[in-house]
């Protein structure tokens, strides 16, 4: 019995050997992109880039050190309608712990009023300012991050059943995690605050602070009771950094190229955005000097599973891709799905 017994583990031990051996040889690897339709001409460019700048044979390889991939957060990796996330986020707060300040609760309405008429409105700038930053004016930068991270977890309204962090779109995260795959170092390239990306991204894309860049808010040294704004000021030990009002930094159109070349170094051969807001930063990786570039533009044109939007500036864009050679990507006809999980849009 005990022959037996030997000679049946030895067949097992033998089996599962085999099966390793044969995974680990086999060539049946998962497919790239699988939320990519199958017919999609820029999943199959995509597959085509990599493959070319990552063979060492290939005119077009790309030592690893410079396979940098830059992408923007809002509309492009994340639904950013009806509301994107900084200012979600703001609204959130004084709905929920400032609606006695009647003075912000005035300014929120007026711009969510602003929106409601135009998705884009033409100079709300400075309220738009003035909501996102007296919402957290005052908290420390670190407490904010916490507090945006924990909003991720909030039902969106408009996709009952989904969580902020549902939102993000499922095949640009498979984009991102393919080019890691294939040696690529990704950063995020956000308009946003740096403080939202942080918080709302990092457990998604799971990529370090000093990998997602966005706009920088002002900040101070000190406590939330007294911050010190004074640039000689000398950093306590119990000190932390305290939020103001304003930027030091913006990160949208051509301030893009400068923070990637000022925060990175090395100039990006692929990039991703949905606006104007990223055509800089598109034709900086399309037209790296030394290397073959690839730029790709979401198109926002499926208004039953997400949103249509940027309709009237779809033919300017359109040609603006055509003469600087960016791939357009047709969310409606490309993705096989869109967010993290399936959920019916709230149409009113």
């Amino acid at each position: 019995m005990k022959k037996v017994f030997q000679k049946a583990y030895l067949i097992l031990v033998v089996c599962i050997l085999s099966g390793i051996l044969c995974s680990c040889g086999s060539e049946d690897a998962l497919p790239a992109l699988p939320s990519w339709n199958d017919n999609s001409a820029n999943k199959q460019a995509i597959i085509d880039f990599v493959e070319s700048v990552t063979d060492k044979k290939s005119d077009s390889y790309v030592p690893v050190e410079e396979r940098i991939a830059t992408f923007d957060m809002d509309g492009t990796i994340v639904v950013e309608k009806k509301l994107w996330l900084e200012l979600a986020v703001a609204v959130y707060r004084i709905d929920n712990e400032l609606s006695d300040d009647e003075k912000l609760v005035a300014s929120k309405n007026q711009l969510l009023e602003n929106i409601a008429k135009d998705s884009e409105p033409k100079g709300t700038g400075d309220l738009i300012a003035e909501v996102t930053g007296k919402a957290f004016q005052g908290m420390s930068q670190e407490d904010f991050i916490v507090y945006m991270n924990k909003f991720m977890q909030e039902e969106k309204p408009d996709f009952p059943g989904l969580t902020y962090k549902d939102c993000f779109y499922k095949p640009m995260l498979e984009l991102i995690q393919y080019l890691q795959e294939n040696d690529f170092t990704v950063y995020i390239v956000s308009g946003s605050e740096r403080g939202v990306v942080w918080g709302a991204a990092s457990e998604v894309v799971m990529l370090p602070r000093s990998q997602m860049i966005g706009g920088d808010i002002t900040l101070s040294a000190g406590n939330e009771s007294s911050p010190n704004a004074s640039k000689h000021y000398v950093f306590k030990p119990e000190d932390t950094l305290i939020r103001g009002l304003g930027f030091t930094q913006r990160n949208v159109e051509i301030d893009k190229v400068y923070n990637i070349y000022h925060q990175i170094g090395i100039r990006p051969i692929l990039a991703c955005g949905n606006t104007d807001g990223d055509f800089s930063m598109l034709n900086y990786a399309k037209y790296n000097p030394n290397h073959a570039g690839l730029a790709l533009l979401i198109n926002h044109d499926d208004d039953e599973r997400e949103y249509q939007y940027n309709v009237s500036e779809r033919a300017a864009w359109d040609a603006m891709a055509k003469q600087y050679g960016w791939n357009v990507i047709s969310m409606k006809n490309e993705f096989d799905c869109i967010f993290l999980k399936d959920a019916e849009k709230v149409t009113e």
